[in-house]
């Protein structure tokens, strides 16, 4: 994603939502992160656990055909709180997830 100029940021609680929340722009390809739902997400051998939640702007379906082609899918968060909000799972799946 670097590659093709998308910005990346890993955001504190405090940037990820609520009045001090980084704002985002559609207009802007970006990947966001929430760093705790990034350390819940995996476990400690870099197998991840639970769906992670990230944030995508821009040219989203661009972003997904790497995410795709990478084996992560990225389906849209229903009824998420916040704009942009997607889950994105490893190929290998969550255990007891669709394994």
């Amino acid at each position: 994603a670097k590659d093709m100029h998308w910005n990346y940021r890993l955001l504190s609680d405090r940037e990820w939502s609520g009045r001090n929340a980084v704002a985002l722009s559609a207009g802007v390809n970006g990947i966001y992160l929430s760093r705790a739902n990034l350390d819940v997400a995996f476990d400690d051998s870099g197998r991840q656990i639970n769906p992670l939640t990230a944030r995508l702007t821009g040219n989203v379906v661009g972003v997904m055909k790497v995410f795709n082609r990478c084996g992560w899918q990225a389906e849209p968060e229903s009824g998420a709180s916040l704009p942009h909000q997607y889950s994105l799972m490893a190929g290998q799946g969550v255990p007891g997830k669709g394994d």
